[in-house]
């Protein structure tokens, strides 16, 4: 089934630094079509994500959001509604700090809805959640690169699970989960990330047991995401700024907090396996990238203007 074509969607605000990563690893991955929603942008991410589209890499719907309304889903549902999604077999939804691994075949993944098969409605995957350094300062770079500590495999923070799903299945996508089946009464069937596969009856409900497992449960065996939420101490007073794009316009999440960012704070564990799988073909397509006319502008422009928002906040 290596004709299948497979479709990344994305939603964010103020991600300028990281797009560029974030994009050449996925299209390292096979992914085919990238669709990217943005609000209220300050730091040039969504002129970076014009610079894309102009050459076909991505296509950018602005996303204007109003109180009341949250970012996330009203950009998904904007990027569906704008038909960007026609013509995708399975479609992913990941936020900007998150990063696609596929541990068999060559890494792609083709490799892994190929071993889903015909009978597979979603391939759901677990986080390997990534720490931060002793430096608390924003540096530009990869990631990928700058980021190399990790929590244990069963800590409660790799529970969190994403979708890869059917496109033509399901009414609507969710952060974690697509919504609303639309293939009749059968159940619902998932390939797990540690390669088992189950079945899910309540199909209504498709967020009660997708969303999160127990951590007992918790697998990277064929594919998983790694999770970069807080970076540097810099990076994460801006992120507190920004807000939570899951959250209405005008309400309080206060999920950011202290709490947060110490549960991830803790990761000690060496894991460079991202680097070894993907880093040489990610540095070649980041300079390809680059290449294109006016991208390596509003690169510089986008890092430029998060340093300004950093330096602003002091």
């Amino acid at each position: 089934m290596t004709h299948e074509r497979h479709a990344l969607m994305t939603s964010i605000k103020n991600e300028g630094p990281y797009l560029l990563e974030f994009v050449a690893h996925h299209r390292v991955l096979g992914f085919a079509q990238h669709h990217f929603a943005s609000n209220d942008c300050t730091d040039g991410s969504d002129l970076l994500l014009d610079a894309l589209a102009a050459h076909g890499v991505v296509t950018h719907t602005r996303n204007p959001v109003q109180p009341g309304q949250a970012p996330q889903p009203t950009g998904y549902a904007r990027i569906r509604a704008a038909g960007h999604l026609d013509g995708a077999d399975w479609i992913m939804v990941m936020d900007a700090d998150e990063f696609l691994q596929v541990t068999i075949g060559q890494g792609l993944i083709q490799d892994l809805t190929r071993l889903a098969g015909p009978e597979t409605d979603i391939v759901t995957i677990h986080s390997l959640a990534f720490g931060t350094t002793e430096d608390i300062r924003w540096h530009p770079g990869p990631v990928t690169h700058q980021f190399t500590r990790r929590l244990p495999g069963t800590h409660r923070r790799n529970a969190p699970v994403k979708s890869i799903s059917r496109t033509n299945l399901f009414r609507s996508l969710h952060n974690h989960n697509p919504v609303g089946f639309t293939g009749g009464d059968r159940p619902v069937h998932v390939l797990l990330g540690s390669g088992e596969r189950i079945e899910i009856a309540e199909t209504g409900r498709l967020g009660r047991h997708l969303r999160q497992r127990r951590t007992d449960k918790t697998s990277h065996q064929i594919a998983f995401y790694n999770h970069y939420p807080i970076k540097s101490l810099e990076s994460y007073c801006l992120r507190q700024q920004r807000g939570d794009g899951a959250t209405p316009i005008g309400d309080v999440s206060g999920r950011y907090d202290h709490n947060y960012w110490q549960s991830f704070a803790t990761a000690k564990i060496e894991d460079h396996s991202i680097i070894d799988r993907y880093g040489a073909a990610l540095t070649a397509e980041m300079a390809r990238l680059l290449a294109l006319p006016g991208v390596s502008q509003a690169h510089a422009q986008a890092e430029n203007l998060h340093r300004g928002l950093l330096d602003a906040m002091l």
